[in-house]
């Protein structure tokens, strides 16, 4: 534990999911048989900087680039469970003071913390939980300077941290999907179990197959995730007849998915992740916007796709997939969703690899 001037670096990538989002929240996963989701890391990195150093003066300083905000405290402030910062810094404020704890002396450094996400606000591309996850690299590190970070040994703990932090600032349950895409990258087959959850990493061939078919939009409108999912969550709990088998359809379909997935059969995998938004769409109102089915109708009259809303929906972000690779068919369908309203492209390379630190 260094009392030596520090820089940390952290960067974790943010994910966009195909099929069996929603049944990542405990305890819906429990209540459903053999339930998985599947999602891949795209390049649009949540960014993590800290730098520290001894001072006669320490203060400790949070800084979010991309949110325009900023605030100074004490070491004593930080460490007071009773201090409130500004929603936008609730969070870092949280996960600083739980590793400042760990910290050998802290109150000898004057200490920064500066993040900025790639991410549009609300793009229901798990932007929160990547900047989570980069923040707790990079205080992982900070912590322990001189001991590599060991993913396959210490992710599950950094997942459970970031989950349980979370869950406070949301004041609700948190899906668990993003924190696996974050911290891992990949285009990964995630199977949540009693006790224990279990992850599949295809290979990056299939990666490279899926990114050379998939094109990102963002609607231009943020988006709640909380809204959507606590009626999900509500229904499942209450036994709601509909909402029970609409959940087990996105189940079958998910593993539909994971079936074509490995066989690099990406008319199935089309057909898979339409049969799965198909479903979804119907368990809340809202998940879609007008724009957003607009521009899926302008897509479906060039070719065959499929089309999924990111997240919970209600906004944010969605994307198109293509069952071959073409770029003339793939810059029509571009155009096309285009044409109209405020929804841009969002340019990405899919991502094998998840968080990175360095120092």
């Amino acid at each position: 534990m260094s009392t030596e001037k520090t820089k940390i670096e952290s960067i974790a990538p943010v994910r966009v999911d195909l099929a069996g989002g929603t049944v990542d929240i405990w305890p819906l996963y429990l209540l459903l048989d053999a339930p998985k989701t599947i999602n891949f890391g795209v390049s649009l990195f949540a960014k993590t900087t800290i730098e520290s150093e001894p001072s006669p003066q320490p203060q400790v300083r949070l800084e979010s680039i991309d949110l325009k905000k900023s605030q100074t405290f004490s070491w004593e402030e930080i460490l007071d469970e009773k201090t409130t910062a500004i929603p936008e810094l609730d969070l870092p404020v949280r996960l600083l003071r739980y590793f400042a704890k760990e910290h050998t002396n802290p109150r000898a450094l004057s200490f920064t913390l500066q993040t900025e996400a790639k991410s549009p606000s609300g793009a229901g591309l798990g932007g929160s939980s990547a900047l989570s996850i980069s923040i707790i690299g990079a205080l992982w590190k900070w912590v322990n300077p001189r001991t590599p970070l060991d993913l396959e040994k210490d992710g599950e703990f950094l997942i459970s941290l970031t989950r349980d932090v979370e869950s406070q600032v949301l004041y609700g349950p948190a899906g668990l999907q993003d924190y696996y895409g974050a911290a891992f990258g990949g285009l990964q087959v995630l199977s949540w179990k009693i006790a224990k959850n279990s992850r599949n990493t295809l290979p990056v061939e299939t990666l490279k197959e899926l990114e050379a078919r998939t094109l990102l939009f963002y609607s231009g409108k943020s988006r709640n995730s909380g809204i959507n999912n606590w009626q999900l969550f509500k229904g499942l709990i209450d036994k709601d007849p509909a909402v029970d088998q609409n959940f087990r359809a996105i189940v079958a379909a998910t593993a539909k998915l994971e079936t074509a997935l490995l066989k690099q059969d990406f008319k199935q995998v089309v057909e898979a992740v339409r049969e799965e938004w198909e479903t979804r769409k119907t368990l809340a109102p809202g998940i879609s916007t007008p724009d957003m089915d607009a521009a899926y109708a302008r897509a479906r009259e060039i070719t065959d796709l499929a089309f999924k809303v990111c997240g919970a929906g209600g906004g944010g972000c969605f994307f198109i997939l293509l069952p071959e690779k073409n770029e003339v068919l793939k810059e029509k369908v571009k155009n096309a969703v285009l044409s109209s309203g405020e929804i841009r492209l969002l340019p990405f390379e899919a991502v094998p690899h998840g968080l990175t630190v360095k120092s």
